[in-house]
């Protein structure tokens, strides 16, 4: 029973909490102070850009696919409001990526672009008849982005996208 107490002496002198003319300062809490992520390398770019771009791209795709197969003008409805919501996430995505340096003017110019498509794909997935959806869905169409993408997707060395 004697031992525990030379033990806990041990403990604390190793620990530094011994006693002496030193102060114990505890570390006061801080939020770390917010930082500019590094850019994306060219490499990381290409990957990353593809991840952001493939959930809307495959929504698309599948309102392109209902509308050739004559779907009812509801079901459409649906599929457009996955559009504008893959749309606006894929947007902010864009928005909050580090990108480097030759791809910023491309990326920002797709965005531009972007909003106006996504005003018409939120009021496409509002739509009250199967006119005002196709009004919309045509009005986003005007705006797809598709020659801001390839400028993209060229800077960033992927191939053009081409529909199939």
């Amino acid at each position: 029973m004697r031992r525990w107490p030379a033990a806990l002496a041990l403990v604390l002198l190793l620990a530094g909490c011994g006693g002496g003319a030193q102060s114990t300062q505890f570390p006061t809490w801080q939020t770390p102070s917010p930082t500019a992520s590094a850019p994306l390398t060219m490499k990381e770019a290409k990957g990353r850009y593809l991840s952001i771009v493939a959930p809307y791209n495959t929504a698309l795709d599948e309102l392109e696919a209902a509308l050739k197969a004559g779907k009812p003008w509801r079901t459409v409805r649906g599929l457009a409001r996955t559009v504008a919501t893959t749309n606006a996430a894929h947007a902010e995505q864009l928005r909050t990526t580090a990108w480097p340096a030759p791809a910023r003017a491309p990326i920002a110019a797709l965005l531009k672009e972007n909003d106006v498509a996504l005003r018409h794909w939120q009021l496409a997935a509002e739509a009250n008849s199967a006119t005002a959806l196709m009004r919309e869905i045509r009005a986003a169409a005007a705006h797809d982005g598709g020659t801001q993408a390839n400028r993209v997707r060229t800077t960033l060395g992927l191939p053009v996208y081409k529909k199939s």
